[in-house]
Formats: structure tokens, sequence, C-alpha cells
């Protein structure tokens, strides 16, 4: 009898730990596939503006005028959210208030203290999770200004440019994307100042 309770207990633990290790996902990993399926559907959709009483949004429209790609939308509530959007809905991307930054969906994100930079928590389909006492001397939010006048506003690694972020060009232009050590990784979009949006790629050295 007592073997089987330690059995019970060994097992627990272990589910628990398994547990734990989900739960400190940052927010959803998008098989690359994916993403390039919804790059494919989206790609040659005019860029546009549109208005709703949420807000204004500027990004990729469908001939319809549905709010379908990369784009960013300026609320009163929110602040600004970049990142991909489907049929007026959020999908992924970066909602960046006065005080807070939230990285991820609407139902599993991280949320980063814009004052400090420090991450604050993990909210995934409802709950939320506390992180570990050292988490925040790798995973950061950061802005980092560069000698040409650029700016990046987004995720860090260790002081590098690592997870979701905004790269700021000194000429007006922007880059919403992935990172990975420093360089862009995957699928992202380019805004420009003539109100027109590029989808780029960038490969990862592994592929």
């Amino acid at each position: 009898m007592r073997k089987i309770f330690i059995f019970i207990l060994c097992a627990a633990f272990t589910l628990s730990l398994r547990a734990q290790y989900t739960r400190l996902e940052k927010y959803p990993q998008i098989p690359s596939q994916y993403d390039a399926a919804f790059v494919d559907y989206v790609k040659d959709f005019a860029s546009g503006v549109a208005k709703s009483s949420y807000g204004q949004y500027f990004g990729q429209i469908t001939k319809e005028r549905n709010v379908y790609g990369f784009g960013a939308y300026y609320t009163d509530n929110d602040g600004v959210i970049y990142g991909q959007y489907r049929l007026g809905n959020f999908l992924f991307g970066i909602k960046m208030g006065t005080q807070m930054a939230k990285v991820g969906s609407n139902d599993h994100y991280i949320c980063y203290d814009l004052t400090t930079g420090d991450p604050l928590y993990i909210m995934k389909d409802g709950d939320k999770y506390s992180l570990p006492a050292d988490y925040g001397e790798t995973y950061r939010f950061e802005s980092l200004t560069y000698q040409n006048g650029d700016k990046y506003v987004g995720e860090t690694v260790n002081g590098k440019r690592e997870g979701v972020g905004l790269y700021y060009y000194n000429n007006g232009n922007y880059y919403y994307g992935r990172y990975k050590n420093n360089d862009r990784r995957g699928f992202g979009a380019m805004f420009f100042t003539n109100n027109t949006i590029t989808i780029q790629y960038w490969k990862d050295e592994d592929e």
C-alpha cells in the first residue's frame, strides 16, 4: 500500500513539474508552416485605414474592407496593438499601453512593466501565473536606441533583441516581427511612411 502511495505521489509531482513547465511558455509558439499559410493568404491585401468605436486601424485590409493581416490598432483603452489580425480580431502581437506591454495572443501572453522592463506574469486561459525570481534577469522588454538614431522596442534575452519587437528607423518607417540573437527571424511586416506595408521573411541560420 505504501509503495502505491509513493508511486502516486511521484506521478503527481512529475505532472506538476510538467504543468509548471508548460505554464511558463511566454505565449503560443506558432509553427512556421502556420505562419506561412497566414502570409500566403494575406500577402496581396492592400494597406488602408479602418475606423470603429474601438479605435483606428492601419494595416492590411480585404477588398471588403475587413481587417485582415498585419496591422496596428490605435485605441483609447489598450494603447497601440501591433500584430496579426483575422476578420477584425487580434491574433498575436504586442499590446503596448502606457505602463504595460502584453506580448502574445488574447488568451496567452506575458505582461511586462514598461517603466522597468521587468516581466510581471504570464496569463494563460484566464489564469495568472507568477514567474521565477530570476526570470527577469534573462527576459525583458526594453527600449534600445542606437547611434544612427534607430530604436528597438520589444523583448530581449540577455540584452539582445530576441522575441517579438518593433524596430523604428530614423526615417519614420518601422518593422514589426520576431528576433533571435539580434537578427530578424521568420515573417514580419515593414510599415512605411507612405502608408504601405510589405511582408518580409528572414531565414533562420538553422534552416
